[in-house]
């Protein structure tokens, strides 16, 4: 499902509020049938969040900001390669997160959100940052995840990423 809307329009509030970083006013949020607010492991299992912005820890290592999020998500086993090839990480698994650019940063981010291998991935802008090359590969590998059975929730500006990986759009709007 692509989200499309104006700056300001709740695009990101929406996903921060499925992916409980944010908690809503009211309402509830609901998962094949049931409540989903609160459930810590639901989300570790299910779900796979990339934010709008880089929320990482900056006096991390790659390496080290991985493991912390392992732990978080009750992960024993390394990211798979993969992933890590898909990503580019490797090389820059001992460099710390602050000398990082915003794009490889953005790979920090993306890797974390697929560490559980989840069935739904709530993708925030996910390819701002990425240079052109590396979105292309990104989109190609979401692709495949998606016809093994993925879902996506992919919020979005460019037209032809909404076109390519989603068969509907939420489009939002803001209520003045």
């Amino acid at each position: 499902l692509g989200i499309v809307g104006e700056n300001g329009s709740g695009k990101s509030t929406l996903l921060r509020i499925l992916a409980q970083i944010e908690k809503p006013d009211k309402g509830d949020v609901r998962y094949e049938g049931r409540s989903i607010l609160g459930d810590r492991k639901f989300l570790r299992q299910k779900l796979g969040y990339v934010p709008q912005s880089n929320d990482l820890m900056e006096d991390l290592t790659v390496r080290a900001q991985l493991k912390l999020w392992q732990s978080a998500c009750n992960i024993n086993t390394p990211l798979p390669n993969d992933i890590m090839e898909l990503l580019g990480i490797e090389p820059m698994m001992h460099k710390q997160i602050r000398t990082l650019s915003g794009g490889m940063q953005r790979r920090v981010s993306i890797a974390m959100a697929l560490m559980t291998n989840p069935e739904i991935l709530i993708m925030d802008e996910a390819t701002t940052g990425l240079d052109k090359d590396y979105c292309q590969k990104l989109l190609t590998w979401l692709e495949g995840y998606l016809s093994r059975g993925g879902r996506i929730l992919w919020c979005s500006h460019h037209k032809q990423e909404l076109d390519r990986l989603c068969s509907g759009i939420l489009s939002m709007d803001i209520f003045k």
